[in-house]
């Protein structure tokens, strides 16, 4: 049977980034460690590493405009789920409004863009949105 997940010590594991494309694989590697350490199981940490790497690029490389900005990021558990709140002080995008690409379409029928955002809620149980006064706040949740 496998393991549950564990709760760290302080309840959330929290960590700030600046938001530049060389700093996502730091962020990717922050929560999937915690993760791991959690007795997540492996393919659950896999796929929660996608959808991280997902995000974390689209923030680094749109919210901020070409400017400089921060990525906040919050780690817990609540019984079998592991929550990740990734969030930024960027332009206001809701990535649970996005429109989902038609897949079904031949390539060149398709509009570009769209398959990061379709890939990052399939990777995971849960995506959520809040805009929480100047912050975009983006929860990603997987379930043990």
């Amino acid at each position: 049977m496998p393991s549950q997940p564990r709760s760290p010590a302080a309840g959330v594991a929290r960590h700030t980034f600046p938001a530049t494309p060389g700093n996502v694989q730091e962020i990717v590697s922050f929560v999937t460690n915690l993760a791991a350490e959690a007795c997540l199981p492996t393919e659950k940490v896999s796929r929660l590493d996608l959808a991280i790497e997902e995000w974390a690029t689209n923030v680094c490389r749109h919210a901020y405009l070409g400017g400089n900005g921060t990525v906040w990021v919050a780690v817990w558990w609540d019984g079998p789920t592991l929550a990740v709140e990734l969030s930024d002080e960027g332009s206001p995008f809701d990535p649970t409004a996005a429109t989902e690409p038609d897949i079904s379409l031949p390539l060149e029928e398709r509009s570009p863009g769209g398959l990061g955002l379709l890939l990052m809620r399939r990777m995971v149980d849960e995506v959520s949105y809040r805009r929480d006064g100047h912050r975009n706040v983006v929860t990603l949740a997987v379930h043990s």
